[in-house]
C-alpha cells in the first residue's frame, strides 16, 4: 500500500506514535522518511522534470491539431469537445482554455 503525507502530517503521526508507546510504528516511519530523502537526487528530479514537459508538449500539440481540426470541419469548439476529441483529460486541455478560446472562430 501507498500512502502520500506532508511532512506536517508524518511529524504529526511520529509524535503520536511517541505518545501512545508506539515505538516500533515510530521507527518504520522513520526509516521510511529517510529512504524517501535518499532517494530524491538530482538525476531523478531532472528525469521527472523533462518527463513532464515531453507529456506536456504531447498533451498542447493534440490540443493545437485539434482545435485546427475542428476549425476546418465547422466543429464546436469548446475545452470539453476538445478534450474529448484530443483524447487528453478535461483538466489537461483546460489548461490551455486560453487558447481554446481565442482560436474557436
Amino acid at each position: 500500500m501507498r500512502i502520500t503525507l506532508s511532512h506536517k502530517e508524518l511529524h504529526e503521526l511520529q509524535k503520536l506514535c511517541l505518545e501512545n508507546g508506539k515505538q516500533e510504528l515510530f521507527n518504520r516511519l522513520s526509516h521510511e522518511e529517510h529512504k524517501s530523502i535518499k532517494s530524491r537526487t538530482i538525476k531523478k528530479t531532472k528525469a521527472t522534470q523533462k518527463a513532464t514537459k515531453v507529456r506536456q508538449d504531447i498533451a498542447r500539440k493534440k490540443i493545437e491539431s485539434t482545435v485546427n481540426m475542428m476549425r476546418l470541419f465547422n466543429q464546436k469548439i469548446t475545452v470539453y469537445s476538445v478534450a474529448k476529441e484530443a483524447q487528453v483529460s478535461y483538466n489537461t486541455a483546460n489548461k490551455y482554455k486560453e487558447y481554446i478560446l481565442q482560436n474557436a472562430h
